[in-house]
């Protein structure tokens, strides 16, 4: 985060916070956990701790925990609404979602050919018993596939898609994805 650019105690005061200056540094009654002697500290670099429950961090974090806003919202309403996150490897949250997009729709591809395999060996006259067998727990999977990418909510795709990530980067290059059985 770009923590140190932000004003804490300006937060702190916008919020309503009564502020007493002790040397560098601000101290008020913190209001995440109620008290009546001081207890919440803001440091120069733009920083806080509260020394009663713990709870410390920049100016974006008080933001968030004094109105109970998500971080991101935090983020942009502290820093005149122009933060835009990026992950660890610097991609953003929109070119996140773009690459997850194209990665579903080449695993939706891939199990619609599956299924459409599977029904074909299925239909045929001439299929052995074994390949029958075989095409019957093959579209199982494809259909059981869909159903879960097609039901899958936006974090449950994000964890799928950065776990097959970090499996590739540790050269594991099984789809078994453990928190939906595909």
């Amino acid at each position: 985060m770009a923590a140190t650019t932000l004003d804490s105690v300006r937060v702190a005061q916008t919020s309503g916070l009564h502020l007493a200056q002790k040397g560098n540094r601000y101290w008020a009654c913190c209001p995440l956990h109620g008290e009546k002697t001081p207890s919440l500290c803001f440091f120069p670099d733009g920083k806080w701790h509260c020394f009663g429950c713990g709870k410390h961090g920049d100016a974006a974090d008080l933001y968030a925990a004094l109105r109970g806003v998500p971080l991101g919202e935090a983020l942009q309403a502290v820093n005149g609404g122009t933060y835009r996150p990026k992950l660890k490897d610097g991609i953003t949250a929109t070119e996140l979602k773009r690459r997850i997009d194209g990665w579903k729709g080449r695993l939706w591809a891939i199990a619609c050919m599956l299924l459409h395999r599977a029904n074909s060996i299925i239909d045929d006259p001439a299929t052995s018993e074994d390949a029958l067998w075989n095409a019957v727990d093959l579209k199982a999977k494809a259909i059981d596939f869909l159903n879960a990418l097609e039901c899958a909510q936006p974090a449950e795709l994000v964890r799928w898609y950065l776990d097959r990530k970090n499996r590739q980067e540790g050269h594991d290059d099984g789809l078994q994805y453990r928190d939906s059985g595909i």
